[in-house]
């Protein structure tokens, strides 16, 4: 069944033979760490609206995009954050959708916070049949669909899935990180004749700020997904200049096999409440001979004010101006 699906999605299954890929990926993760860890929902001090957009393996034909949107802000009066989040990854005839929610508890200590958070993502997976060809096809007539496969739709399927996750974080002035767990429940996504099961995914993630000379900072960074059998790992830095502009690299990948891309990334705020980002992936993967790198960008909207009544901010030292 497995050489089945893959002999005739060849594309479709790229990432997930390379990297183990199943969720969208992001060069950014940072730039909205709700997106992998519930715990973080609300850290931003006021209402926070992320919006990324990422195509990856440009020129490419079905090469991954992907889009997504986040809202999360503090409610102070019960020491906690709430978030909202709706995303979109397209990848050759295969079309993942999903909306979820987000909640922790967060447990002020001095001038740092302690979160936990849990989140539940409603899945919808599609898949394109009309899209896909078989070596014992038939597909002379355009209107006419002949896999000659009873397993593979000929027109648009699409079936649907709960996804658990949980996480923690840590938030001071100048350590931030956490430990989260995607898909708890293996949620599996049924189609005829063929189970679509999601794997469990772990993230690990740390960032630092260093203050250097004349309103300079460095934030050192490193990100790590597995899903127990494969790994993925990101290391790089960024140089901020009075909170407003930054510019840096990463590095993803741990090792020869694994080296998959350079990151070069920058950013700036383009006003008090508006920040936006762009990245652009150099692949490193033997993908590279077949494509012209990933393109990647977010905006991002703090409204940097308080929502409604309770006690002040869980971290104040710090109104920070997110890249």
């Amino acid at each position: 069944m497995a050489k089945r699906i893959l002999f005739v999605l060849p594309l479709l299954m790229l990432g997930f033979l390379m990297k183990g890929q199943q969720f969208a990926q992001y060069s950014m993760p940072w730039q909205d760490p709700v997106q992998f860890n519930p715990a973080y929902a609300g850290l931003d001090n006021s209402l926070s609206i992320t919006g990324a957009y990422r195509t990856q393996w440009a020129g490419l034909e079905g090469q991954p995009v992907g889009q997504r949107l986040s809202a999360h802000l503090p409610i102070y009066y019960l020491s906690s954050g709430f978030g909202i989040e709706v995303e979109r990854d397209q990848l050759g005839a295969r079309q993942l959708n999903s909306f979820g929610v987000s909640y922790n508890y967060q447990l002020v200590r001095g001038a740092s916070v302690w979160s936990v958070g849990l989140s539940a993502r409603m899945l919808q997976l599609g898949l394109d049949g009309s899209i896909l060809r078989t070596p014992d096809g038939s597909y002379e007539d355009p209107n006419t669909i002949i896999h000659n496969d009873d397993l593979l739709p000929t027109g648009a399927v699409d079936n649907s899935s709960l996804s658990l996750g949980a996480g923690i974080f840590y938030q001071s002035e100048k350590v931030e990180g956490g430990l989260s767990a995607r898909n708890l429940n293996s949620a599996v996504i049924a189609f005829p004749g063929v189970d679509y099961v999601l794997n469990r995914e772990y993230h690990a993630y740390l960032r630092l700020k260093f203050d250097l000379v004349r309103n300079w900072e460095l934030l050192p960074m490193l990100y790590a997904v597995s899903d127990g059998t494969q790994h993925q790992t990101t290391a790089g830095a960024t140089f901020r200049f009075r909170e407003n502009v930054f510019a840096g690299a990463a590095y993803r990948g741990y090792s020869g096999p694994t080296s998959d891309a350079v990151v070069v990334m920058g950013g700036l705020n383009i006003n008090e409440k508006f920040s936006m980002a762009y990245a652009y992936d150099i692949t490193l993967s033997p993908i590279r001979s077949v494509q012209n790198g990933s393109h990647e960008i977010s905006l991002k909207y703090n409204l940097r004010q308080r929502i409604g009544a309770g006690v002040p901010p869980p971290v104040i030292f710090y109104p920070r101006a997110k890249e």
